[in-house]
C-alpha cells in the first residue's frame, strides 16, 4: 500500500505540470502561454518522428523527451534570465532524483534523465532538438496569431541548436507554414471552402 501511495503522489506532482507555464514567452510579453506539460507532450511525439526519420529508436527517443521536464515540478520552469542567476541545472537534477527514487524502475528513469542531459547518444541528441524543435513550432504559432515579431529571435536561436539534419529540414517548413494550414486542407473544410468562394465571386 505505501508503494502504491508513492506512485500516486507521483501521478499527482506531475498533474501539476498541467498548471506549470512556460515562463520564458513571458519575457516577451506574451500573457497566455502553453504549460509544461503541453510542451512535453508534444515535444515527445516530435521526438518520435524525428527518430524515425533519423532511424534511431523512436519509443527510446520520445519516452526521454517526455520525462526530461519533469523536475520542474519542484523548482518551476525558469527563463534565460532566471536560469542565469539560479544556475537551475542542479536543482532540476536533484528535484528529478527526489521524485523518482521511491517509483518502480527508478533506475531506468534516472538513466533516461541522465542521457538528455548528457545528450550524447542519437536518441538524446534526437530528444533535444525535439524539445528544441517544440519550442520553435510555438514560436511560429505566437508569430501567426499576432505576438511581438521577437519571437522570430527564438526561432533563429533554435536554428543554431539544432544538431540532426531532420529537424533543420524540419525547422525550414515550419517557417514556411501556417499553424491554420492543418485544418484549411482539410478534405471536406476545403470543399466547401471553395463553394463560398465561388459564391461570393459571383455575387460581386
Amino acid at each position: 500500500m505505501e508503494n502504491l501511495k508513492k506512485i500516486v503522489s507521483f501521478f499527482f506532482e506531475i498533474t501539476h505540470l498541467k498548471r506549470l507555464k512556460r515562463s520564458g514567452w513571458s519575457l516577451l510579453g506574451i500573457e497566455k502561454t502553453d504549460s509544461v506539460a503541453e510542451h512535453c507532450f508534444v515535444a515527445a511525439q516530435i521526438a518520435y518522428l524525428l527518430a524515425k526519420m533519423e532511424k534511431a529508436d523512436a519509443e527510446h527517443a520520445a519516452v526521454i523527451t517526455l520525462f526530461h521536464d519533469n523536475g520542474e515540478a519542484r523548482i518551476a520552469d525558469l527563463n534565460l534570465v532566471q536560469n542565469y542567476y539560479l544556475k537551475a541545472k542542479k536543482a532540476e537534477k536533484r528535484a528529478f532524483f527526489d521524485q523518482i527514487k521511491s517509483l518502480p524502475s527508478s533506475e531506468d528513469l534516472w538513466c533516461l534523465f541522465k542521457e538528455f542531459e548528457e545528450g550524447v547518444t542519437s536518441e538524446a541528441i534526437i530528444a533535444k532538438d525535439a524539445d528544441r524543435l517544440e519550442l520553435a513550432v510555438q514560436a511560429k504559432c505566437y508569430l501567426d496569431m499576432g505576438s511581438n515579431k521577437s519571437v522570430q529571435n527564438w526561432i533563429e536561436r533554435v536554428r543554431s541548436l539544432l544538431k540532426t539534419k531532420s529537424a533543420r529540414h524540419l525547422l525550414n517548413v515550419v517557417e514556411e507554414s501556417n499553424m491554420n494550414e492543418w485544418w484549411r486542407t482539410v478534405k471536406g473544410i476545403r470543399e466547401e471552402r471553395k463553394k463560398v468562394e465561388h459564391i461570393l465571386g459571383k455575387s460581386m
